[in-house]
Protein backbone atom coordinates (compact mmCIF):
# COMPACT_ATOMS: atom_id res chain seq x y z
CA UNK A 1 0.00 0.00 0.00
CA UNK A 2 0.81 3.37 0.29
CA UNK A 3 4.11 4.57 1.62
CA UNK A 4 3.73 8.33 2.02
CA UNK A 5 0.94 10.58 0.82
CA UNK A 6 2.60 13.33 -1.20
CA UNK A 7 -0.52 15.43 -1.66
CA UNK A 8 -1.38 17.60 1.32
CA UNK A 9 -5.07 18.32 1.67
CA UNK A 10 -6.96 21.00 3.50
CA UNK A 11 -7.73 19.39 6.80
CA UNK A 12 -11.13 20.98 7.17
CA UNK A 13 -13.80 19.65 9.40
CA UNK A 14 -16.66 18.86 7.03
CA UNK A 15 -20.10 18.15 8.37
CA UNK A 16 -19.19 14.57 9.04
CA UNK A 17 -20.19 11.88 6.63
CA UNK A 18 -22.34 9.83 8.89
CA UNK A 19 -21.59 6.15 9.22
CA UNK A 20 -25.02 4.83 9.98
CA UNK A 21 -25.61 2.10 12.44
CA UNK A 22 -25.98 -1.38 11.07
CA UNK A 23 -24.89 -4.93 11.32
CA UNK A 24 -21.58 -5.33 9.50
CA UNK A 25 -19.22 -8.27 9.13
CA UNK A 26 -21.41 -10.10 6.61
CA UNK A 27 -18.20 -10.91 4.76
CA UNK A 28 -14.91 -12.17 6.15
CA UNK A 29 -12.58 -12.06 3.14
CA UNK A 30 -9.19 -13.72 3.60
CA UNK A 31 -6.15 -13.77 1.35
CA UNK A 32 -3.96 -16.83 0.85
CA UNK A 33 -0.48 -16.34 -0.62
CA UNK A 34 1.00 -18.95 -2.94
CA UNK A 35 4.60 -17.98 -2.06
CA UNK A 36 4.20 -18.85 1.63
CA UNK A 37 4.88 -22.46 0.63
CA UNK A 38 8.57 -21.54 0.31
CA UNK A 39 9.09 -20.53 3.94
CA UNK A 40 11.19 -22.75 6.24
CA UNK A 41 9.53 -25.51 8.22
CA UNK A 42 7.47 -23.85 10.93
CA UNK A 43 6.32 -21.08 8.61
CA UNK A 44 5.62 -23.09 5.46
CA UNK A 45 1.97 -22.68 4.50
CA UNK A 46 -0.16 -24.36 1.85
CA UNK A 47 -3.92 -24.69 1.26
CA UNK A 48 -4.13 -27.71 3.56
CA UNK A 49 -3.12 -25.41 6.45
CA UNK A 50 -6.22 -23.24 5.94
CA UNK A 51 -9.15 -23.55 8.33
CA UNK A 52 -12.01 -22.98 5.88
CA UNK A 53 -14.50 -22.23 8.65
CA UNK A 54 -12.83 -18.89 9.44
CA UNK A 55 -13.68 -17.07 6.20
CA UNK A 56 -16.68 -16.45 3.97
CA UNK A 57 -14.41 -15.81 0.95
CA UNK A 58 -10.78 -16.74 0.40
CA UNK A 59 -8.73 -15.14 -2.37
CA UNK A 60 -5.77 -16.98 -3.84
CA UNK A 61 -2.92 -14.50 -4.41
CA UNK A 62 -1.73 -14.14 -7.08
CA UNK A 63 -2.13 -15.09 -10.71
CA UNK A 64 -0.27 -12.99 -13.26
CA UNK A 65 -1.37 -11.28 -16.43
CA UNK A 66 0.38 -12.20 -19.67
CA UNK A 67 -0.95 -10.34 -22.65
CA UNK A 68 -4.72 -10.39 -22.26
CA UNK A 69 -4.88 -13.63 -20.29
CA UNK A 70 -4.62 -14.86 -16.74
CA UNK A 71 -1.74 -17.23 -16.13
CA UNK A 72 -0.67 -19.26 -13.10
CA UNK A 73 2.36 -17.79 -11.32
CA UNK A 74 3.86 -20.73 -9.43
CA UNK A 75 5.10 -23.96 -10.95
CA UNK A 76 2.67 -26.00 -8.83
CA UNK A 77 -0.45 -23.82 -9.08
CA UNK A 78 -1.91 -25.95 -11.85
CA UNK A 79 -2.62 -29.69 -11.60
CA UNK A 80 -0.80 -32.12 -13.87
CA UNK A 81 -1.15 -35.81 -14.63
CA UNK A 82 1.21 -36.57 -11.75
CA UNK A 83 0.33 -33.84 -9.25
CA UNK A 84 -2.69 -32.15 -7.69
CA UNK A 85 -1.96 -28.42 -8.00
CA UNK A 86 -2.45 -25.76 -5.36
CA UNK A 87 -5.43 -24.34 -7.23
CA UNK A 88 -7.27 -27.64 -6.82
CA UNK A 89 -6.22 -28.02 -3.18
CA UNK A 90 -7.49 -24.50 -2.59
CA UNK A 91 -10.89 -24.84 -4.28
CA UNK A 92 -11.39 -28.24 -2.61
CA UNK A 93 -11.69 -26.39 0.71
CA UNK A 94 -15.34 -25.91 -0.26
CA UNK A 95 -15.90 -29.59 0.48
CA UNK A 96 -15.33 -28.81 4.17
CA UNK A 97 -17.30 -25.57 4.08
CA UNK A 98 -19.93 -25.67 1.31
CA UNK A 99 -20.77 -22.01 1.87
CA UNK A 100 -17.19 -20.88 1.25
CA UNK A 101 -16.36 -18.90 -1.90
CA UNK A 102 -12.87 -19.37 -3.35
CA UNK A 103 -11.60 -16.61 -5.63
CA UNK A 104 -8.46 -15.86 -7.63
CA UNK A 105 -6.53 -12.60 -7.31
CA UNK A 106 -4.54 -11.13 -10.18
CA UNK A 107 -1.81 -8.52 -9.90
CA UNK A 108 -0.25 -7.36 -6.66
CA UNK A 109 2.25 -4.68 -5.71
CA UNK A 110 5.16 -6.21 -7.57
CA UNK A 111 3.35 -6.77 -10.84
CA UNK A 112 2.63 -3.07 -10.88
CA UNK A 113 0.77 -1.29 -13.63
CA UNK A 114 2.53 -2.42 -16.81
CA UNK A 115 0.59 -5.57 -17.73
CA UNK A 116 -2.74 -3.99 -16.76
CA UNK A 117 -1.99 -0.84 -18.77
CA UNK A 118 -1.18 -2.86 -21.88
CA UNK A 119 -4.37 -4.90 -21.55
CA UNK A 120 -6.85 -2.08 -20.88
CA UNK A 121 -5.46 0.15 -23.65
CA UNK A 122 -7.88 -1.23 -26.25
CA UNK A 123 -11.47 -2.43 -26.22
CA UNK A 124 -10.28 -5.64 -27.86
CA UNK A 125 -7.78 -6.25 -25.04
CA UNK A 126 -10.37 -5.69 -22.32
CA UNK A 127 -12.88 -7.91 -24.07
CA UNK A 128 -10.32 -10.67 -24.57
CA UNK A 129 -9.39 -10.54 -20.88
CA UNK A 130 -13.01 -10.63 -19.70
CA UNK A 131 -13.90 -13.55 -21.99
CA UNK A 132 -10.80 -15.63 -21.25
CA UNK A 133 -11.12 -14.95 -17.51
CA UNK A 134 -14.55 -16.59 -17.41
CA UNK A 135 -13.08 -19.70 -19.04
CA UNK A 136 -10.02 -19.70 -16.75
CA UNK A 137 -12.05 -19.44 -13.55
CA UNK A 138 -14.74 -21.95 -14.52
CA UNK A 139 -12.20 -24.55 -15.63
CA UNK A 140 -10.41 -24.35 -12.27
CA UNK A 141 -13.54 -24.18 -10.08
CA UNK A 142 -12.95 -20.64 -8.78
CA UNK A 143 -15.97 -18.58 -7.73
CA UNK A 144 -14.70 -15.19 -8.79
CA UNK A 145 -11.89 -12.75 -9.51
CA UNK A 146 -10.19 -10.09 -7.37
CA UNK A 147 -8.51 -7.29 -9.35
CA UNK A 148 -5.39 -6.04 -7.58
CA UNK A 149 -4.04 -3.34 -9.89
CA UNK A 150 -1.69 -1.15 -7.86
CA UNK A 151 -2.62 1.34 -9.08
CA UNK A 152 -4.54 2.61 -12.14
CA UNK A 153 -3.13 5.98 -13.33
CA UNK A 154 -0.11 5.50 -11.02
CA UNK A 155 3.32 3.83 -11.02
CA UNK A 156 3.86 4.24 -14.76
CA UNK A 157 0.17 4.10 -15.64
CA UNK A 158 -1.07 7.27 -17.43
CA UNK A 159 -4.06 9.32 -16.18
CA UNK A 160 -6.45 7.87 -18.76
CA UNK A 161 -6.11 4.44 -17.11
CA UNK A 162 -8.41 5.65 -14.33
CA UNK A 163 -11.28 5.64 -16.81
CA UNK A 164 -10.08 2.52 -18.58
CA UNK A 165 -10.04 0.64 -15.26
CA UNK A 166 -13.70 1.55 -14.89
CA UNK A 167 -14.36 0.21 -18.38
CA UNK A 168 -12.50 -2.99 -17.52
CA UNK A 169 -14.63 -3.52 -14.40
CA UNK A 170 -17.82 -2.98 -16.42
CA UNK A 171 -16.78 -5.43 -19.14
CA UNK A 172 -15.73 -8.15 -16.71
CA UNK A 173 -18.99 -7.85 -14.79
CA UNK A 174 -20.97 -7.97 -18.04
CA UNK A 175 -19.10 -11.12 -19.05
CA UNK A 176 -19.80 -12.68 -15.63
CA UNK A 177 -23.52 -11.93 -15.93
CA UNK A 178 -23.69 -13.32 -19.46
CA UNK A 179 -21.90 -16.49 -18.38
CA UNK A 180 -24.33 -17.03 -15.48
CA UNK A 181 -27.30 -16.60 -17.78
CA UNK A 182 -25.91 -19.03 -20.34
CA UNK A 183 -24.54 -21.65 -17.96
CA UNK A 184 -27.21 -21.55 -15.25
CA UNK A 185 -24.41 -21.43 -12.65
CA UNK A 186 -24.14 -18.80 -9.90
CA UNK A 187 -22.60 -15.60 -11.23
CA UNK A 188 -18.86 -15.28 -10.76
CA UNK A 189 -17.94 -12.70 -8.10
CA UNK A 190 -15.96 -9.59 -9.02
CA UNK A 191 -14.06 -7.63 -6.38
CA UNK A 192 -11.09 -5.29 -6.31
CA UNK A 193 -8.37 -4.54 -3.78
CA UNK A 194 -8.08 -0.74 -3.57
CA UNK A 195 -5.76 1.83 -2.02
CA UNK A 196 -6.34 3.67 1.25
CA UNK A 197 -4.22 6.78 0.64
CA UNK A 198 -5.92 9.95 -0.55
CA UNK A 199 -3.58 10.46 -3.50
CA UNK A 200 -4.31 6.98 -4.81
CA UNK A 201 -8.05 7.16 -4.16
CA UNK A 202 -8.38 10.46 -5.99
CA UNK A 203 -6.21 9.60 -8.98
CA UNK A 204 -6.88 5.89 -9.49
CA UNK A 205 -10.60 5.31 -9.03
CA UNK A 206 -13.91 6.62 -10.29
CA UNK A 207 -15.41 5.53 -6.99
CA UNK A 208 -19.14 5.75 -7.79
CA UNK A 209 -18.70 4.01 -11.16
CA UNK A 210 -16.61 1.06 -9.98
CA UNK A 211 -18.67 0.71 -6.79
CA UNK A 212 -21.77 0.21 -8.91
CA UNK A 213 -20.20 -2.71 -10.78
CA UNK A 214 -18.04 -4.45 -8.16
CA UNK A 215 -19.67 -7.02 -5.90
CA UNK A 216 -17.48 -5.82 -3.07
CA UNK A 217 -14.40 -3.67 -2.43
CA UNK A 218 -11.37 -4.78 -0.41
CA UNK A 219 -9.92 -1.65 1.20
CA UNK A 220 -6.20 -2.06 1.90
CA UNK A 221 -6.09 -0.18 5.20
CA UNK A 222 -2.61 -1.34 6.19
CA UNK A 223 0.98 -0.52 5.25
CA UNK A 224 0.06 3.03 6.23
CA UNK A 225 3.45 3.33 7.93
CA UNK A 226 6.62 1.29 7.58
CA UNK A 227 10.40 1.38 7.38
CA UNK A 228 10.34 3.38 4.15
CA UNK A 229 9.77 6.32 6.54
CA UNK A 230 12.34 7.76 8.94
CA UNK A 231 10.19 7.56 12.05
CA UNK A 232 8.12 4.97 13.89
CA UNK A 233 4.46 4.61 13.04
CA UNK A 234 1.85 1.88 13.27
CA UNK A 235 1.16 -0.20 10.21
CA UNK A 236 -2.63 0.06 10.50
CA UNK A 237 -3.83 2.48 13.20
CA UNK A 238 -7.58 2.65 13.66
CA UNK A 239 -7.51 6.42 14.28
CA UNK A 240 -5.12 9.35 13.99
CA UNK A 241 -2.85 10.47 16.83
CA UNK A 242 -3.35 14.00 18.13
CA UNK A 243 0.26 14.94 17.31
CA UNK A 244 -0.02 13.94 13.64
CA UNK A 245 -0.22 16.83 11.22
CA UNK A 246 -0.99 17.30 7.54
CA UNK A 247 -1.07 14.13 5.50
CA UNK A 248 0.00 12.04 8.47
CA UNK A 249 -3.42 12.62 10.05
CA UNK A 250 -5.02 10.82 7.10
CA UNK A 251 -3.06 7.59 7.48
CA UNK A 252 -5.51 5.54 9.50
CA UNK A 253 -8.32 3.05 8.99
CA UNK A 254 -11.11 5.36 10.09
CA UNK A 255 -10.17 8.18 7.72
CA UNK A 256 -9.75 5.91 4.69
CA UNK A 257 -13.04 4.09 5.27
CA UNK A 258 -14.94 7.34 5.71
CA UNK A 259 -13.33 8.90 2.64
CA UNK A 260 -14.35 6.00 0.40
CA UNK A 261 -17.91 6.48 1.62
CA UNK A 262 -17.66 10.23 1.07
CA UNK A 263 -16.44 9.61 -2.50
CA UNK A 264 -19.49 7.48 -3.26
CA UNK A 265 -18.84 3.87 -2.23
CA UNK A 266 -21.76 2.13 -0.47
CA UNK A 267 -20.69 1.04 2.99
CA UNK A 268 -22.23 -2.39 2.54
CA UNK A 269 -19.80 -3.07 -0.31
CA UNK A 270 -16.66 -2.09 1.62
CA UNK A 271 -14.56 -4.73 3.39
CA UNK A 272 -12.23 -2.90 5.76
CA UNK A 273 -8.69 -4.31 5.70
CA UNK A 274 -7.10 -5.82 8.80
CA UNK A 275 -3.42 -6.81 9.05
CA UNK A 276 -2.25 -10.10 10.55
CA UNK A 277 1.38 -8.95 10.55
CA UNK A 278 3.57 -6.09 11.78
CA UNK A 279 5.94 -3.51 10.35
CA UNK A 280 9.31 -3.28 12.09
CA UNK A 281 11.84 -0.45 12.49
CA UNK A 282 15.34 -0.10 13.90
CA UNK A 283 15.38 2.83 16.30
CA UNK A 284 18.02 5.51 15.86
CA UNK A 285 18.21 5.73 19.65
CA UNK A 286 16.72 2.89 21.78
CA UNK A 287 16.05 5.47 24.51
CA UNK A 288 13.55 7.19 22.21
CA UNK A 289 10.91 4.64 21.29
CA UNK A 290 7.61 6.49 21.19
CA UNK A 291 5.44 6.65 18.06
CA UNK A 292 7.00 9.24 15.75
CA UNK A 293 10.55 8.85 17.11
CA UNK A 294 13.47 8.65 14.63
CA UNK A 295 14.53 5.39 13.01
CA UNK A 296 17.60 4.31 11.07
CA UNK A 297 16.04 1.68 8.82
CA UNK A 298 13.92 -1.46 8.74
CA UNK A 299 13.72 -3.88 11.61
CA UNK A 300 15.40 -7.28 11.53
CA UNK A 301 13.96 -9.90 9.20
CA UNK A 302 12.04 -12.74 10.80
CA UNK A 303 13.23 -16.33 10.80
CA UNK A 304 10.31 -17.47 8.65
CA UNK A 305 9.07 -14.49 6.63
CA UNK A 306 12.66 -13.37 5.92
CA UNK A 307 11.91 -9.79 4.93
CA UNK A 308 13.50 -6.81 6.68
CA UNK A 309 10.89 -4.56 8.26
CA UNK A 310 8.15 -7.18 8.17
CA UNK A 311 7.09 -9.83 10.71
CA UNK A 312 4.26 -12.33 11.00
CA UNK A 313 2.15 -12.39 14.15
CA UNK A 314 3.76 -15.62 15.32
CA UNK A 315 7.25 -14.12 14.88
CA UNK A 316 6.17 -11.12 16.95
CA UNK A 317 4.97 -13.54 19.65
CA UNK A 318 8.53 -14.90 19.84
CA UNK A 319 9.88 -11.39 20.37
CA UNK A 320 7.37 -10.84 23.15
CA UNK A 321 8.35 -14.15 24.79
CA UNK A 322 12.04 -13.20 24.64
CA UNK A 323 11.63 -9.94 26.54
CA UNK A 324 9.91 -7.51 24.19
CA UNK A 325 7.81 -4.91 25.99
CA UNK A 326 4.28 -4.34 24.71
CA UNK A 327 2.85 -0.80 24.71
CA UNK A 328 -0.48 0.53 23.48
CA UNK A 329 -1.23 3.70 21.54
CA UNK A 330 -4.52 4.55 23.24
CA UNK A 331 -5.62 7.16 20.69
CA UNK A 332 -5.19 4.65 17.87
CA UNK A 333 -6.38 1.48 19.63
CA UNK A 334 -3.31 -0.52 18.55
CA UNK A 335 -0.21 -2.03 20.20
CA UNK A 336 3.49 -1.89 19.48
CA UNK A 337 6.39 -3.82 20.95
CA UNK A 338 9.93 -2.66 21.73
CA UNK A 339 12.98 -4.83 22.30
CA UNK A 340 16.34 -3.08 22.30
CA UNK A 341 16.50 -1.03 19.13
CA UNK A 342 13.62 -2.93 17.48
CA UNK A 343 10.18 -1.29 17.23
CA UNK A 344 7.24 -3.22 15.77
CA UNK A 345 3.71 -1.94 15.22
CA UNK A 346 1.23 -4.81 14.90
CA UNK A 347 -2.27 -5.98 15.81
CA UNK A 348 -3.16 -8.40 18.59
CA UNK A 349 -6.46 -10.03 19.53
CA UNK A 350 -7.57 -6.92 21.45
CA UNK A 351 -6.97 -4.44 18.62
CA UNK A 352 -8.34 -6.90 16.06
CA UNK A 353 -11.58 -7.11 18.03
CA UNK A 354 -11.72 -3.32 18.18
CA UNK A 355 -11.39 -3.09 14.40
CA UNK A 356 -14.01 -5.77 13.81
CA UNK A 357 -16.31 -3.96 16.23
CA UNK A 358 -15.72 -0.72 14.31
CA UNK A 359 -16.69 -2.44 11.05
CA UNK A 360 -19.75 -4.03 12.60
CA UNK A 361 -21.06 -1.04 14.53
CA UNK A 362 -20.55 1.37 11.63
CA UNK A 363 -22.36 -0.84 9.15
CA UNK A 364 -19.56 -1.69 6.72
CA UNK A 365 -20.03 -4.80 4.62
CA UNK A 366 -17.24 -6.84 6.12
CA UNK A 367 -13.59 -7.28 6.93
CA UNK A 368 -10.69 -8.32 4.75
CA UNK A 369 -7.49 -9.81 6.18
CA UNK A 370 -3.98 -10.03 4.80
CA UNK A 371 -3.04 -12.85 5.10
CA UNK A 372 -3.91 -16.24 6.60
CA UNK A 373 -0.32 -17.52 6.61
CA UNK A 374 0.71 -14.65 8.91
CA UNK A 375 -1.66 -15.52 11.74
CA UNK A 376 -0.43 -18.08 14.29
CA UNK A 377 -1.80 -20.99 12.29
CA UNK A 378 0.08 -23.59 14.37
CA UNK A 379 -0.76 -22.21 17.82
CA UNK A 380 2.83 -21.50 18.92
CA UNK A 381 1.87 -18.25 20.70
CA UNK A 382 -0.14 -20.16 23.29
CA UNK A 383 -3.49 -18.68 22.24
CA UNK A 384 -4.65 -21.62 20.15
CA UNK A 385 -4.55 -21.86 16.37
CA UNK A 386 -5.50 -18.78 14.35
CA UNK A 387 -6.02 -16.48 17.37
CA UNK A 388 -6.41 -13.33 15.24
CA UNK A 389 -8.89 -14.84 12.81
CA UNK A 390 -10.86 -16.32 15.68
CA UNK A 391 -10.96 -12.89 17.31
CA UNK A 392 -12.40 -11.49 14.06
CA UNK A 393 -15.05 -14.20 13.94
CA UNK A 394 -15.95 -13.94 17.62
CA UNK A 395 -16.44 -10.20 17.38
CA UNK A 396 -18.34 -10.37 14.09
CA UNK A 397 -20.68 -12.95 15.58
CA UNK A 398 -21.42 -10.77 18.62
CA UNK A 399 -24.55 -8.60 18.27
CA UNK A 400 -23.75 -5.01 17.35
CA UNK A 401 -24.28 -2.25 19.89
CA UNK A 402 -24.70 0.12 16.96
CA UNK A 403 -22.59 2.71 18.78
CA UNK A 404 -18.84 2.38 18.39
CA UNK A 405 -17.21 4.74 20.86
CA UNK A 406 -13.52 5.59 20.77
CA UNK A 407 -12.06 5.67 24.26
CA UNK A 408 -10.03 8.88 23.85
CA UNK A 409 -10.68 12.17 22.07
CA UNK A 410 -9.58 11.99 18.44
CA UNK A 411 -9.48 14.46 15.61
CA UNK A 412 -12.43 14.25 13.26
CA UNK A 413 -10.51 14.65 10.01
CA UNK A 414 -12.62 14.62 6.86
CA UNK A 415 -11.53 16.05 3.53
CA UNK A 416 -13.68 18.74 2.01
CA UNK A 417 -14.85 18.08 -1.53
CA UNK A 418 -17.09 21.12 -1.90
CA UNK A 419 -17.72 24.48 -0.27
CA UNK A 420 -19.47 23.12 2.82
CA UNK A 421 -16.83 23.90 5.44
CA UNK A 422 -17.06 24.31 9.17
CA UNK A 423 -14.41 25.53 11.58
CA UNK A 424 -11.63 23.02 12.33
CA UNK A 425 -11.70 21.82 15.92
CA UNK A 426 -8.77 19.41 15.92
CA UNK A 427 -5.07 19.49 16.67
CA UNK A 428 -3.88 19.06 13.10
CA UNK A 429 -4.75 22.53 11.85
CA UNK A 430 -3.95 25.53 14.04
CA UNK A 431 -5.96 28.72 13.79
CA UNK A 432 -3.47 31.30 12.57
CA UNK A 433 -2.99 34.69 14.18
CA UNK A 434 0.08 35.73 12.14
CA UNK A 435 -1.50 35.51 8.68
CA UNK A 436 -4.58 37.39 7.57
CA UNK A 437 -7.07 35.96 5.09
CA UNK A 438 -9.23 39.07 5.10
CA UNK A 439 -10.09 40.03 1.52
CA UNK A 440 -8.19 37.00 0.22
CA UNK A 441 -9.86 34.30 -1.92
CA UNK A 442 -10.24 30.88 -0.32
CA UNK A 443 -7.18 28.78 -1.06
CA UNK A 444 -3.63 27.81 -0.08
CA UNK A 445 -0.89 30.37 0.67
CA UNK A 446 2.84 29.90 1.43
CA UNK A 447 4.29 30.93 4.76
CA UNK A 448 6.58 33.96 4.73
CA UNK A 449 8.83 32.43 7.37
CA UNK A 450 8.88 28.65 6.92
CA UNK A 451 9.31 26.28 3.98
CA UNK A 452 7.47 23.53 5.84
CA UNK A 453 4.27 25.45 6.60
CA UNK A 454 1.45 26.99 4.63
CA UNK A 455 -1.89 28.64 5.27
CA UNK A 456 -5.44 27.78 4.28
CA UNK A 457 -7.90 30.62 3.82
CA UNK A 458 -11.59 29.86 4.07
CA UNK A 459 -14.37 32.43 4.47
CA UNK A 460 -11.85 34.97 5.76
CA UNK A 461 -10.38 32.66 8.40
CA UNK A 462 -6.77 31.51 8.28
CA UNK A 463 -5.34 28.17 9.38
CA UNK A 464 -1.67 27.21 9.66
CA UNK A 465 -0.79 23.72 8.41
CA UNK A 466 2.51 21.82 8.67
CA UNK A 467 3.75 19.59 5.87
CA UNK A 468 4.64 15.99 6.62
CA UNK A 469 8.20 15.45 7.78
CA UNK A 470 10.74 15.91 4.97
CA UNK A 471 8.41 17.84 2.66
CA UNK A 472 8.16 21.53 1.74
CA UNK A 473 5.23 23.57 0.52
CA UNK A 474 5.36 24.03 -3.25
CA UNK A 475 3.44 27.22 -4.18
CA UNK A 476 3.42 26.17 -7.83
CA UNK A 477 1.30 23.10 -7.18
CA UNK A 478 -0.25 24.20 -3.85
CA UNK A 479 0.82 20.87 -2.37
CA UNK A 480 3.55 19.70 -0.01
CA UNK A 481 6.28 18.23 -2.16
CA UNK A 482 9.77 16.70 -2.11
CA UNK A 483 12.61 19.28 -1.90
CA UNK A 484 13.94 17.91 -5.20
CA UNK A 485 10.84 19.30 -6.92
CA UNK A 486 10.92 22.78 -5.37
CA UNK A 487 13.89 24.73 -4.00
CA UNK A 488 12.45 26.80 -1.20
CA UNK A 489 14.29 29.98 -0.05
CA UNK A 490 11.61 31.29 2.30
CA UNK A 491 12.90 33.04 5.43
CA UNK A 492 16.52 32.57 4.41
CA UNK A 493 16.18 28.78 4.27
CA UNK A 494 17.50 26.98 1.23
CA UNK A 495 16.26 23.46 0.62
CA UNK A 496 18.62 21.82 -1.80
CA UNK A 497 17.05 19.59 -4.42
CA UNK A 498 18.07 16.04 -3.63
CA UNK A 499 17.49 12.76 -5.33
CA UNK A 500 15.06 11.62 -2.68
CA UNK A 501 13.83 8.13 -3.33
CA UNK A 502 11.23 6.64 -1.02
CA UNK A 503 12.11 2.96 -0.77
CA UNK A 504 9.18 0.59 -0.85
CA UNK A 505 9.14 -2.88 0.66
CA UNK A 506 9.59 -5.73 -1.79
CA UNK A 507 6.08 -6.87 -1.25
CA UNK A 508 3.06 -7.56 -3.30
CA UNK A 509 -0.28 -6.48 -2.04
CA UNK A 510 -2.94 -6.02 -0.81
CA UNK A 511 -0.50 -5.88 0.91
CA UNK A 512 2.27 -6.55 2.27
CA UNK A 513 3.95 -9.83 2.28
CA UNK A 514 5.23 -10.99 -1.04
CA UNK A 515 8.83 -11.80 -1.64
CA UNK A 516 8.45 -12.11 -5.41
CA UNK A 517 9.67 -9.09 -7.34
CA UNK A 518 7.84 -8.57 -10.62
CA UNK A 519 8.23 -5.32 -12.50
CA UNK A 520 7.91 -3.92 -15.98
CA UNK A 521 11.32 -2.95 -17.32
CA UNK A 522 10.37 0.21 -19.11
CA UNK A 523 14.00 0.97 -19.85
CA UNK A 524 14.66 -2.40 -21.42
CA UNK A 525 14.07 -3.50 -25.00
CA UNK A 526 14.98 -7.09 -24.22
CA UNK A 527 11.71 -8.49 -25.60
CA UNK A 528 11.26 -5.96 -28.39
CA UNK A 529 12.13 -8.39 -31.18
CA UNK A 530 11.50 -11.65 -29.34
CA UNK A 531 8.61 -14.08 -29.42
CA UNK A 532 6.35 -14.43 -26.39
CA UNK A 533 7.82 -16.76 -23.80
CA UNK A 534 10.09 -17.21 -20.80
CA UNK A 535 13.89 -16.99 -20.88
CA UNK A 536 16.61 -16.66 -18.28
CA UNK A 537 18.03 -13.32 -17.24
CA UNK A 538 21.55 -13.37 -18.70
CA UNK A 539 22.76 -11.03 -15.92
CA UNK A 540 21.31 -13.15 -13.10
CA UNK A 541 20.43 -16.58 -14.55
CA UNK A 542 19.98 -18.34 -11.21
CA UNK A 543 17.64 -15.88 -9.55
CA UNK A 544 15.54 -14.21 -12.22
CA UNK A 545 14.01 -14.62 -15.65
CA UNK A 546 12.31 -12.56 -18.33
CA UNK A 547 8.81 -13.08 -19.60
CA UNK A 548 8.03 -11.57 -23.00
CA UNK A 549 4.46 -10.72 -23.93
CA UNK A 550 3.50 -8.63 -26.95
CA UNK A 551 7.00 -7.18 -27.08
CA UNK A 552 6.84 -5.98 -23.46
CA UNK A 553 9.53 -7.11 -21.03
CA UNK A 554 8.71 -8.36 -17.54
CA UNK A 555 11.45 -9.31 -15.10
CA UNK A 556 10.45 -11.83 -12.46
CA UNK A 557 12.55 -12.89 -9.46
CA UNK A 558 12.35 -16.40 -8.08
CA UNK A 559 10.95 -16.77 -4.56
CA UNK A 560 13.47 -17.09 -1.70
CA UNK A 561 15.01 -20.53 -1.54
CA UNK A 562 14.43 -21.32 -5.22
CA UNK A 563 16.41 -20.93 -8.46
CA UNK A 564 15.39 -20.53 -12.09
CA UNK A 565 15.47 -23.80 -14.00
CA UNK A 566 15.72 -23.13 -17.70
CA UNK A 567 14.67 -26.55 -18.97
CA UNK A 568 11.21 -26.30 -17.39
CA UNK A 569 11.13 -22.48 -17.43
CA UNK A 570 10.11 -22.34 -13.79
CA UNK A 571 11.68 -21.68 -10.38
CA UNK A 572 12.65 -24.90 -8.61
CA UNK A 573 14.49 -26.18 -5.57
CA UNK A 574 18.25 -25.37 -5.81
CA UNK A 575 19.24 -29.02 -5.76
CA UNK A 576 17.40 -29.50 -9.04
CA UNK A 577 19.16 -26.62 -10.80
CA UNK A 578 22.68 -27.32 -12.05
CA UNK A 579 25.22 -24.58 -11.50
CA UNK A 580 23.12 -22.63 -9.00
Amino acid sequence: MMKLVLVTVAVYLLQAVSLSEGAGCQRRVCYHTNWSQYRPVGGKFKPNNIDPSLCSHIIYAFAKLVGNNLKAFEWNDESTDWMVGLYAEFTNLKKSNPGLKTMLGVGGWNMGSGPFHAMVATAAGRNAFATSTVQFLRKRNFDGLDLDWEYPANRGSPPQDKGLFTELVKEIQAAFRADAQQSGKPKLILSSAVGAGKDKIDTAYDVPAISKELDFINLMTYDLHGSWESFTGHNAPLYARSDEKGDQALLNVDWAARYWVQKGAPKNKINVGIDLYGRAFTLKDPNHSLPGDPTSGPGHAGKFTREAGFLSYYEICDIKKSGGQVHRIKEQDVPYIVKGDQWIGYDDTTSIREKARYVKDNGFGGVMVWALDLDDFQGTCGEGKYPLMKAVNDECNTPSTGNHQHNTPRPNVVVTVGPQITQPTNHHVDHSTDFSCINKPDGFYPSATSCEHYYICTTGNSFSVACAQGLVFNPNTRFCDWPKNYQCTTGGQVTQPVNHVTPVPQTQRPVGTVTHSTSVLNESNYCKDKSDGIMKDPMDPCNAFFECANGITYKISCPPGTKFREDIKLCDMPQNVQGC
